[in-house]
């Protein structure tokens, strides 16, 4: 998850902060959890030991196979270095980084593969400080620049654990995708706000962004908002006529903001700004036990993120 220079509290993307898939940074004991905790293979996760990186045109089609698969999918990640027993991570396969270097995966991949996938990004790992013990994380996006071909001129897609030839039609649909609009969650703003000699009060804003290739018109964000003594909270929101109020049950609300104006590729704004203002005895309750959860909701699908109740103490403590 990345940082915000800006705004302490503001980060991109939707995961968990500890999330494997939006690290930017890998470590030896990231890949020593997936063995301990026996992580197993999916749709948008794959190890593959040092063998499956060799010079020779057969490995390097497998290469490419593997990773326009993923792009022409979901997207997801390739850990290089990794076995695997039964799809679940079993020991590390270091491979020769002085023999294999990210330099010359890049050049496959970018070689191999038609058109070119953007923004893959390659973090090699040195078990201590040993380019001959490497391990490669290779994170692929979910492409909007479809179909890719990988270097034996066939159409691959990620399905459970392994690449799969496509049919006819399900490229047809990938040419599509370059039409489509995606919206998501990137991030979102929590802070103190002031506080009264009866009240303290915090402010909260999501951040939303287009990361497709055509504007999107149509957009709704739903936050919901779960805490004991709901009833005793005031939530006052900064644009009364686009968001809505509804009770779910006692401890439950949710808050509905439509999106008033088309957003654009590559464009951010901000939506359901609003502050929770909490009487001050019952304060220091409220926010050890207060968490979010956040619906996007557009015309070509949907996205949702969870803001823990740990990050909601850690910035209103």
């Amino acid at each position: 998850m990345s940082y915000n220079d800006e705004n302490p509290y503001l980060y991109g993307d939707f995961y968990g902060m500890n999330d494997f898939f939006t690290k930017d940074v890998y470590t030896i004991q990231d890949i020593q959890d997936l063995i301990d905790n026996e992580v197993e293979e999916s749709i948008h996760l794959e190890f593959k030991s040092a063998g499956a990186l060799g010079k020779w045109d057969s490995k390097k089609a497998e290469m490419t196979k593997d990773v326009a698969a993923f792009a022409n999918a979901d997207g997801g990640i390739i850990v290089y270095g990794l076995s695997e027993a039964n799809h679940k991570a079993s020991a590390l396969s270091f491979v020769d980084g002085t023999v294999y270097t990210k330099e010359w995966i890049e050049q496959v991949l970018n070689s191999g593969i038609q058109q070119k996938i953007n923004d893959i990004r390659i973090y090699p790992i040195r078990k201590g400080g040993k380019v001959e013990q490497s391990i490669y994380v290779v994170k692929i996006p979910k492409s909007y620049n479809t179909p890719h071909m990988s270097k034996d001129r066939k159409f691959y897609r990620r399905y459970n654990f392994e690449a799969v030839p496509m049919e006819e039609y399900e490229i047809r649909e990938l040419y599509n995708r370059k039409c489509s609009s995606k919206l998501a969650v990137q991030g979102y703003y929590i802070g103190k706000y002031q506080e009264e000699r009866d009240f303290k009060s915090f402010h909260f804003f999501a951040q939303i962004a287009n990361q497709g290739a055509i504007p999107e018109n149509s957009y709704k964000l739903n936050v919901y908002i779960t805490c004991p003594e709901m009833e005793k909270l005031d939530v006052l929101w900064d644009d009364v006529e686009n968001i809505t109020y509804t009770m779910l049950e006692k401890n439950k609300v949710k808050l509905s903001a439509l999106g008033k104006m088309p957003i654009y590729e590559d464009e951010c704004l901000d939506m359901a700004r609003f502050t929770v203002r909490i009487p001050t005895e019952i304060y220091e309750q409220i926010i050890s036990e207060i968490s979010f959860d956040l619906v996007l909701m557009y015309s070509g699908g949907k996205d949702e993120a969870h803001i823990s109740n740990d990050y909601v103490q850690q910035h209103l403590q």
